[in-house]
């Protein structure tokens, strides 16, 4: 009987079992493999959710309204730019108004991909307040070649595309007496803003250098002393203190 040497016995049993090794290196290369993918996908998306979060194109438009007249509104009586000194800002005074009027802004996107505005807003407690929904109208609207067009829509979920503009009416209201020595502004109105799945608030200002409005601190009665109002202004009694 033929006898094997030892040599000769472990190199079969390194033969027999070299199939079942190389399957077990396979698995495991094909599970760091898979770990590797996992990693660089859930890099890629946090990368792709942090700058949808972060995505903010909007900017305000080169149409302006020195009056804020918006189509379809009423028009604010006297209201005007101060503060131009230099050309590099300037500011929108508003007298006393009565009864609602028109404010005028211009928003565009200056990003490479379309957002949806969901809706527009006035800072609360501040001098003018929202009378009515606001209005919204783009270029070409109704297929008019004014700036604005004469017609336009309530504003709610409008997609704003790259390179676009949206023009935007507010109609408003302030109290129709003011302190002669007292100053108020609004700096801004807010944009609600949604970009895939993210919403976000941006607060825009009233004209491209930053511009504000700008009026007397709204307050007092007719015949009050420091105190001027529309004329012909009448306002409820107030109730006698007890």
């Amino acid at each position: 009987m033929e006898t094997k040497s030892s040599a000769e016995t472990a190199s079969g049993d390194q033969a027999a079992e070299s199939p079942g090794a190389a399957r077990g290196h396979g698995r495991v290369w094909l599970w760091w493999s898979l770990a590797g993918f996992g990693v660089l996908a859930a890099s890629a998306l946090i990368t792709v959710s942090v700058l949808a979060a972060t995505y903010q194109p909007l900017s305000f438009g080169g149409t302006g309204n020195s009056a804020e007249l918006y189509p379809g509104l009423p028009a604010g009586d006297g209201i005007h730019l101060v503060n131009t000194v230099g050309g590099l800002h300037e500011d929108f005074y508003i007298p006393p108004q009565r009864g609602t009027f028109s404010l005028f802004a211009d928003i565009t996107n200056s990003g490479s991909y379309a957002v949806t505005i969901e809706s527009v807003s006035l800072p609360t407690g501040g001098p003018v307040t929202l009378a009515g929904p606001v209005r919204y109208s783009t270029p070409g609207m109704g297929g008019s070649i004014m700036i604005p067009p004469p017609i336009s829509r309530v504003l709610h979920n409008v997609v704003l595309r790259p390179g676009h503009d949206l023009f935007l009416g507010f109609p408003v209201r302030t109290w129709p007496c003011t302190q002669q020595y007292g100053w108020a502004s609004e700096s801004s109105f807010t944009v609600k803003m949604r970009f895939a799945m993210f919403t976000r608030t941006v607060a825009m200002p009233w004209g491209s250098l930053g511009d504000s409005l700008v009026m007397h601190s709204p307050g007092g009665r007719p015949g009050d002393a420091g105190t001027f109002c529309v004329p012909h202004t009448v306002l409820p009694r107030q109730p006698a203190a007890k």
